[in-house]
């Protein structure tokens, strides 16, 4: 009979283990996040999202939108069929079931807007819209948090070479305000993403999101002034010549232009008034891209195309592919600014960094990341830049990898010139 005791209580455990396995089993994989893709005919959907599940939404016109959460979400979104090529991620943390509804336009008028918002100010920075995607929330309950996050890619409309910030509009406010927006390098994927968060958004409030480019008015032109100096002397300031003086320039040099099916005059092609729109923009911004000159001209795309083919035919203008966007450049026989002068003027911190390391050659990633007083990943992702270029070389003592000019690189010798 003791035995049969024993037995029957060592049997009775075992099965009380094999229960508490099996519940915490279950708690566990209730919190392992789930995955999912749909794909949308079209540029709109509802859905239901779960506890802990991520989905990601591939609509029309490669426009992506992703989204996870820690409870309930009854999802409705709709894309404008005039925006193309976006990408984002929500990740929304609610102590609350909720219900998002998701919309976006071009621009704030689009919106139904008699009188847009302010753009978004800080100190002498300048902000920029050339985005052409703003998402509108609302929501039947508060949001405790709401993170936003994308890819920091040309072919989801945010170049890798500029600066953006992440900003928000409430109908309240006057302006956009800034959300604090980091870059985030990925290493396995050596992907960067902007991402920014904000808390306590209110129900039945309408938030409106969107990205703005970051310029300085010391890191957008007067850099590139510098270094053109640097590198080919006071003649590049040409570079800022009226534009009176450059077509007296374009009618007095002499250069073969081959017009290929084009039988117009050089006269014909300076008198046409979209392309003096042009013409103007790439004098004033010499390195604009063409979706710049999109917005800025208000030309329609294929129109644009044209009229920027006769323009370089005539060798009017000049293009320069830089990463993955083509730049447009008054025509000079010899381009005044270099691709690589172009690429460190969109960056101050790239540049900032090189000329640190050409004061203090040997220095390594640590110095640099305490000196600039940001992320170690920022730092080596600029470094990494750097070395793209070929500005920089490596040098392995012990455990430091020290970081030196490149001195035998084209930058330096024309530098000296």
């Amino acid at each position: 009979m003791i035995k049969l005791k024993i037995k029957s209580r060592s049997k009775l455990f075992s099965i009380f283990v094999l229960l508490l396995v099996f519940i915490n089993f279950n708690i566990l994989i209730s919190h392992v996040l789930s995955h999912r893709t749909e794909n949308i005919p079209g540029f709109s959907t509802q859905d239901r999202i779960y506890p802990n599940e991520s989905v990601k939404y591939s609509f029309f016109n490669n426009i992506i939108f992703d989204i996870s959460t820690d409870n309930f979400i009854d999802l409705n979104i709709e894309y404008d069929n005039n925006i193309e090529n976006r990408q984002i991620f929500f990740q929304i943390n609610n102590s609350n079931p909720i219900s998002l509804n998701v919309s976006s336009k071009v621009l704030m008028q689009n919106f139904g807007m008699p009188q847009p918002p302010q753009g978004p100010r800080r100190g002498e920075t300048q902000f920029r819209y050339g985005y052409n995607c703003i998402l509108r929330i609302k929501t039947n309950t508060s949001i405790d948090e709401l993170t936003i996050s994308s890819s920091k890619r040309t072919q989801y409309g945010l170049i890798p070479n500029l600066d953006y910030s992440l900003a928000l509009y409430e109908s309240s406010q006057d302006s956009w305000v800034l959300i604090d927006t980091i870059e985030e390098l990925n290493e396995s994927s050596s992907e960067v993403s902007l991402t920014g968060s904000v808390s306590n958004l209110q129900a039945d409030t309408e938030y409106f999101i969107t990205f703005y480019e970051v310029s300085n008015a010391f890191d957008d032109w007067i850099f590139v002034i510098v270094l053109i100096v640097g590198a080919v002397g006071i003649a590049s300031l040409a570079i800022l010549i009226s534009k009176k003086d450059y077509f007296q320039y374009l009618k007095t040099r002499t250069i073969p232009i081959e017009k290929g099916a084009h039988r117009l005059s050089l006269e014909d092609v300076l008198e046409n008034e979209n392309r003096n729109k042009i013409i103007d923009l790439i004098l004033k911004e010499p390195g604009i891209h063409f979706n710049e000159l999109l917005r800025k001209t208000e030309i329609a795309a294929g129109n644009l195309v044209w009229h920027l083919d006769i323009l370089e035919t005539y060798k009017v203008v000049g293009k320069k592919r830089i990463g993955n966007f083509i730049a447009y450049f008054p025509y000079y026989q010899k381009n005044p600014i270099s691709n690589l002068d172009l690429q460190l003027s969109k960056s101050k911190l790239t540049l900032e960094i090189l000329e640190m390391i050409e004061k203090e050659p040997g220095l390594w990633n640590s110095i640099i990341t305490k000196h600039f007083k940001v992320d170690h990943k920022t730092i080596q992702y600029h470094v990494d830049k750097l070395k793209d270029l070929n500005l920089i070389n490596f040098k392995s003592e012990g455990r430091k990898k020290k970081i030196f000019p490149n001195l035998e690189s084209d930058y330096y010798n024309n530098k000296d010139m």
